[in-house]
């Protein structure tokens, strides 16, 4: 009786034990990623491609971005008709400036999962409000071979209270370096609203990172967004003064 109460009370410590560093392989995976692709900060020039049957649209944007301090602004520089088209992100609370109407925007959390300029892009997905690393639980769920590419798989579940959009996420990171090679975008009833795949790695700044990210909406098969890294520096001290209302509303 005294043996296999012992052996059982082994069983549940060696699985306890197991299961939290399998979790926090998990974590460590996530956290690996978004440092490499991110930074503490980040000042990158991209162009997005919006790609339908009928029409191909494209812009460019500038943006700044400390991870760290979750503060990040946008601009787009073309074409002219969007050009100077501003996003301001302090903490939660976004903004938006449209130069022309000289109108300043408050984008409450109700919208974050909204189109940004009509992509397939959310307004969260272009500043970055909800934090992978901090606002979800991260579990590993084994390895898979996507797009050539030997992965692990993490599932990450939003924590309670946590300021996200998402249901749930799968992560699929390659298993060499951790970067991300797909992400799929579940709502709260566990429906697959979108998938976003990463390519054409290569060397940017100072690391290797995908600069291609494109982005599908599940039922718009006839449609996607491509965004793509044209330049980026890591690890940039950023003044203040970018992440502030009056550069927002400049002239």
């Amino acid at each position: 009786m005294k043996k296999s109460l012992s052996v059982l009370i082994f069983s549940v410590l060696f699985i306890a034990q197991f299961s939290g560093a399998y979790a926090q392989d998990a974590t460590e995976i996530i956290r690996k990623s978004e440092e490499a692709i991110k930074g503490k900060s980040a000042i990158s020039e991209v162009e997005i491609i919006i790609k339908t049957r009928k029409w191909t649209r494209s812009m460019e944007l500038k943006t700044w971005e400390n991870r760290l301090r979750k503060k990040s602004f946008s601009e787009i520089t073309a074409p002219e008709k969007d050009a100077g088209n501003r996003f301001l992100l302090i903490d939660q609370e976004l903004r938006q400036y449209i130069p022309k109407l000289k109108k300043d925007i408050k984008i409450s959390p109700s919208m974050m999962l909204q189109s940004w300029m009509g992509s397939d892009f959310t307004n969260d997905d272009i500043v970055k409000e909800s934090s992978i690393t901090k606002d979800y639980y991260h579990t590993l769920d084994g390895t898979q071979t996507v797009d050539g590419h030997d992965c692990y798989r993490v599932v990450l579940k939003p924590k309670k209270g946590a300021a996200v959009v998402w249901g749930k996420i799968i992560y699929y990171a390659r298993k060499k370096d951790c970067l991300p090679v797909r992400e799929e975008f579940y709502n709260e009833h566990d429906v697959l609203k979108k998938y976003m795949t990463c390519s054409g790695y290569k060397f940017m700044h100072d690391r290797v990172i995908p600069t291609s990210y494109k982005m599908q909406t599940v039922g718009k098969e006839d449609r996607y967004t491509v965004m793509n890294i044209k330049k980026v520096k890591f690890d940039q001290e950023i003044p203040d003064s970018v992440f502030s209302l009056q550069n927002l509303k400049r002239k």
